[in-house]
């Protein structure tokens, strides 16, 4: 019997460290791309850098990591490729946008993907999005927006540029005429320099780390964050949830206010084999934990709130289709007057 238990554990041992050679035979000189949803200059394109900064150090076989920008769609693209056309073998990571399990939820043209199947390998930071106006602007609240018609800067239909504040104009009644076209974060905050716009939708991150000097000089004031609840760091601002007139609309304030748990998260696509979504898994706790990527982060002014891809992949299976009333009513608040 004790033979027997011992041949069981170095068996056991055996087909562990054969699990791990073949992660790192694997991942020796391979590259992995990271499909990003948005151009270059936002914060979705600042983590995704640094993850391929510091990743490598930490996974068997130091791969590379390529960074690929695939804006377009409203964020789409990358996650349906993840999902249904890239190999699924550990080399192919999706950075999805934020609301990308609430387009899901709510049954959206193009969502083909269900958010619980991907290998979700950890998140970097909650997201707080907001509202920014330029401090001349006549609109200086959600109160001024209610009564005042001032031109926002977006950049497509899909997009929480767009939907975010047609949210506003039809659930809080909110007068932003809102302006598409604008390719990316660093267009729509340019936009409000050139006096072309006079607010935009962006994230407390990329306002802190592209332009620290708007805020020390008082050039922009944030009005909102579109959350369900304050942010500690601005506790000044108020929430969207906040002007919700009755509870129903508070739910669907609520439900796309929950994107920000999103956040900037990774993911594989499904069926990725388990042992390499566990390397990806451990590499990205240690990266976490590294004192030159902690340093690296806060010179960036990044915020920065990780979480484990078992804590995301719970998150991931949390989300159900709302009742179809709520559904209804929510896709009718994201519609942009004509």
């Amino acid at each position: 019997m004790k033979r027997a238990i011992i041949g069981l554990a170095l068996a056991l041992l055996g087909a562990t460290a054969a699990r791990a050679q073949g992660v790192e035979a694997f991942y020796r000189g391979k590259t992995i791309n990271v499909l990003v949803p948005a151009d270059p200059g936002g914060s979705y394109d600042l983590y995704a850098r640094m993850l391929a900064r510091f990743l490598p150090r930490f996974l068997p076989g130091a791969p590379s990591i390529n960074v690929q920008n695939m804006p377009g769609a409203g964020g789409l693209r990358p996650l349906n490729y993840v999902y249904s056309v890239a190999p699924r073998d550990g080399a192919w990571i999706v950075m999805p946008l934020q609301d990308a399990l609430i387009n899901e939820a709510l049954g959206e043209p193009g969502a083909d993907y269900h958010g619980a199947e991907f290998g979700w390998i950890g998140r970097l930071a909650h997201s707080v999005d907001i509202t920014v106006m330029a401090a001349n602007s006549a609109v200086k609240s959600i109160p001024d927006a209610q009564r005042v018609s001032v031109p926002i800067a977006a950049t497509a239909a899909t997009s929480p540029t767009v939907i975010d504040h047609a949210l506003a104009n039809n659930l809080l009644d909110t007068k932003f005429r809102i302006v598409t076209g604008y390719k990316a974060s660093n267009d729509m905050l340019g936009a409000i320099e050139k006096g072309e716009a006079d607010g935009a939708f962006t994230s407390w991150t990329t306002l802190k780390s592209v332009h620290p000097d708007w805020l020390e000089q008082k050039k922009v004031n944030v009005i909102v964050t579109h959350a369900s609840q304050r942010f500690p760091e601005i506790p000044d601002v108020p929430a969207i949830v906040e002007y919700a007139r009755d509870d129903r609309d508070r739910a669907i304030l609520a439900l796309f206010g929950s994107s920000g748990f999103l956040g900037r998260a990774f993911a594989t696509g499904p069926g990725v084999p388990p042992e390499r979504l566990a390397a990806l898994r451990a590499a990205f706790d240690a990266m976490i934990a590294d004192p030159e990527f902690l340093g690296a982060m806060a010179k960036a002014r990044a915020d920065f709130g990780p979480l484990s891809g078992e804590e995301m992949t719970r998150f991931a299976q949390s989300l159900r289709a709302p009742d179809a009333e709520l559904v209804a009513r929510a896709r009718q608040a994201m519609k942009v007057a004509r």
